[in-house]
């Protein structure tokens, strides 16, 4: 604080409000305050200091209590929670469609090769001769 602020407070303090406050003060009498208002404020203090301890050990109990539970509700929801993203499976072929895919290349073969022919006459690899090319004699034909 320099000169000139402290000049400018104790103008502030002489200041004629001041003055009249200051009077005030002065002709307000002495009063002692009474054994029995002292008393009850003590009484009433010692009840509030009650409440306000019996409502911390509450609190003691209380907050670890419910941030666990909130910790415990937050794990379970992420836990049985199905996730937002679902990861795209590709087609399986399991047991089942491989033995519906058989039955069915079967069935097709069982069609096209009638009741006479067996599964090695009906493919390429085992008709790759024509049988008129001179295997057959004439008397081979004959016989039949």
């Amino acid at each position: 604080m320099n000169a000139e602020d402290n000049g400018f407070e104790d103008a502030k303090l002489n200041s004629t409000g001041q003055q009249a406050i200051r009077d005030m003060v002065r002709a307000l009498p002495d009063e002692s305050v009474s054994m029995t208002w002292r008393s009850s404020l003590n009484e009433q203090l010692l009840v509030l200091a009650a409440k306000q301890q019996k409502k911390r050990r509450i609190l003691w109990f209380a907050r670890p209590a419910a941030g666990l539970s909130l910790a415990m509700g937050l794990a379970l929801v992420l836990m049985f929670m199905p996730s937002a993203h679902q990861t795209v499976k590709a087609p399986d072929r399991g047991i089942e469609s491989a033995i519906l895919s058989d039955h069915r290349s079967s069935a097709l073969l069982n069609e096209v090769s009638s009741a006479g022919l067996n599964l090695t006459e009906v493919t390429t690899e085992a008709n790759t001769s024509d049988p008129d090319d001179g295997q057959w004699s004439a008397a081979d034909v004959e016989s039949l």
